[in-house]
């Protein structure tokens, strides 16, 4: 199947080209912020002097990034090279032999690792999880009064989904165990790592990419490393479980689009139904995965083999995940009014939520600001009137935004993707923060989530989301040629993510499962940079010194030549209005967010120096 998906003709490679295009615009945005700012959740004192939690943002120093790639890319060419002379004593050609050995052992690693983090720790679920768990158990015992008016499942019904998920585990591990229901986030963390390696694998395996085989150790130990998934384990709120559902969606899609197996089609149905009862924002991965399938069909029915049974059951496959979907929410919500003997109601409606994620809000640019609930009540809940005021206010702030696009509409975007994307820590610490725990948490734990620790431990990340984001450039620049459309699924669903939140209500929380998805990637694309800094040194590949040998290398050099100059002439001319950029006001409004010029300590706050120290 591979074989059949390399091909040059034009479609392909719009599509190919459109894709890269996209998603390195969209990595390039945040890997600036990440290079010249760095976001935090800090606080502000508000004029009746109480305090109020707010995203804020510091300086960052693009030179001190640059000495850490220079450092990390110096230890790639050591480690390639030690490799290549057979001194690496059980590296990574020990993982390429023994992959699912290392698979399997990273995989029990993690269970381990996040089993003890949860019985240690034992927090108590806060704020949105807290309602959410606390309704859960409620059922248990008999009491719907989250369905009561203006409470909490009256005013959200879509997360009767989650609700009904803990309701039923709670029959597994027990009524108030939410611990038991922590560790079943243990067992998901578990399974998105491995199916986010396999995943990846997969895709290159669909265009032929054997050679990165090698790198599933490196890929898996990314992730391991890159920690804010993995504080999410004691976060009760969907997350986890949904993304574990939405994987293997993803997963299977891609098995069928190899195999063309038609029980794939089945697994990845259901898993997309139950994922979105979870978390109704898992639709993003539907869309991704009908994106691909539609892609498919067009190539079957034009272009590979005119093969019009595959395309059709291509489009099928849309059909099967849409219908599971529909069938799987209907299902959940019979489910809950037979379960509560209440009628699930309307609740807010969806536009509300555009219309609050173009708003500011107390904690950052499209948070929660109460406008949900504020035009929900004010309209009685008449979900009619409720839209028409909504659209209303959208197309206020539309215009207002269009009309000063300067001064309104994209310093307000780009705080918002700064408020949601360039945390490093995506606010794993702060949902972390303050909770009570039942276990003896260990001192140095305290210090990691909350004291100086946790300073440590967020410049790490920060250099770490840099060096990630700048792989999947790499990735997706140096594989423009060798690589094909089925390697960039991944691709596509943070790209689906990264749209969506750009204008839905604001959250690391609801970014982090996307930002995820650009690791592997980012591990692949630093390891194609070292291989390619490494044949600049050394010269050419062994295929070209072949063909030099035959004497037929003389034009393509020439061409190459060509584009050598043409690629260095872009490059300058990007790099010299980059540092025109740079020197602009509209930079510092966008890019460059600094809260210290607005006369808040933000740097002693991220930093916990002065009256912030918190003294462990």
């Amino acid at each position: 199947m591979a074989e059949d998906m390399n091909r040059n003709h034009v479609f392909y490679r719009m599509i190919d080209g459109l894709i890269r295009l996209m998603a390195a615009g969209a990595v390039f945005l945040l890997f600036l912020h990440s290079i010249f700012g760095t976001s935090f959740v800090g606080r502000l004192l508000l004029e009746d002097g109480n305090w109020q939690e707010r995203t804020l943002n510091i300086a960052d120093s693009p030179l001190r990034h640059l000495l850490v790639f220079l450092l990390v890319t110096a230890v790639l060419l050591a480690g390639r090279r030690l490799a290549g002379r057979g001194r690496t004593g059980g590296g990574l050609q020990d993982m390429a032999r023994h992959k699912e050995a290392v698979f399997w052992g990273l995989t029990l690693l993690t269970l381990v690792l996040g089993t003890a983090y949860v019985l240690v720790t034992k927090f108590h679920p806060s704020s949105d999880p807290a309602k959410v768990y606390a309704a859960a158990m409620e059922w248990r015992r008999g009491d719907f009064s989250s369905f009561a008016e203006g409470e909490y499942l009256f005013r959200y019904p879509f997360q009767s989904g989650i609700v009904l998920f803990y309701y039923l585990l709670s029959f597994l591990v027990g009524v108030d165990n939410f611990v038991g229901l922590q560790l079943i986030n243990v067992i998901c963390l578990a399974v998105i790592y491995g199916l986010l390696v396999k995943m990846f694998f997969l895709f290159f395996a669909l265009v032929g990419g054997k050679e990165q085989e090698g790198r599933q150790g490196a890929v898996y130990l990314g992730l391991l490393v890159w920690v804010p998934l993995a504080f999410y384990v004691s976060y009760l709120y969907g997350i986890l479980p949904g993304m574990a559902f939405s994987l293997g969606a993803v997963y299977f899609a891609g098995k069928y689009l190899m195999t063309r197996r038609y029980r794939y089609i089945a697994a990845a149905a259901v898993c997309m139904g139950l994922a979105t009862v979870i978390k109704m924002n898992c639709l993003i991965y539907l869309i991704a995965i009908a994106c691909f399938l539609a892609y498919d069909a067009v190539d079957q029915f034009f272009f590979i083999k005119k093969d019009r049974k595959k395309g059709a059951v291509s489009l099928l496959f849309i059909v099967c995940m849409a219908l599971s979907v529909a069938l799987c929410t209907q299902l959940a919500n019979r489910m809950v009014e037979r379960i509560s003997g209440q009628k699930l109601e309307e609740g807010a409606v969806m536009l509300s939520w555009v219309v609050m994620g173009m708003q500011e809000a107390p904690l950052g640019p499209g948070g929660y600001n109460g406008y949900i609930i504020d035009v929900y009540t004010e309209y009685h809940y008449d979900t009619e009137k409720i839209a028409e005021a909504s659209l209303e206010e959208l197309k206020k702030i539309v215009t207002r935004m269009s009309e000063n696009p300067l001064d309104e509409g994209l310093p307000f975007l780009a705080r918002k993707t700064a408020f949601q994307w360039n945390d490093p820590t995506f606010i794993c610490l702060d949902r972390t923060r303050g909770r009570e725990a039942d276990g003896n948490v260990p001192q140095w734990l305290n210090s990691l989530i909350e004291g100086r620790g946790s300073v440590g431990l967020s410049v790490f990340l920060n250099y770490m989301q840099t060096l990630i984001l700048l792989g999947v450039l790499f990735f997706l620049l140096l594989r423009w040629k060798k690589g094909g459309v089925y390697e960039l699924m991944g691709v596509v669903v943070f790209l689906g993510g990264w749209l969506f939140h750009l204008f839905w209500e604001s959250s690391a929380s609801y970014t982090i499962p996307y930002f995820a998805f650009l690791i592997p990637y980012g591990v692949c694309g630093m390891a194609e940079w070292a291989a390619f800094l490494e044949r600049a040194v050394t010269g050419k590949a062994g295929t070209e010194r072949a063909e030099e040998e035959n004497g037929r290398t003389e034009e393509k050099h020439l061409r190459f030549g060509k584009k050598r100059i043409a690629a260095v002439a872009i490059t300058a001319a990007f790099v010299l209005l980059l540092a025109a950029f740079t020197r602009t006001n509209l930079f510092d409004r966008t890019i460059a967010l600094n809260d210290d010029q607005n006369g808040i300590d933000a740097t002693a706050q991220f930093y916990q120096t002065g009256e912030w120290d918190r003294g462990f």
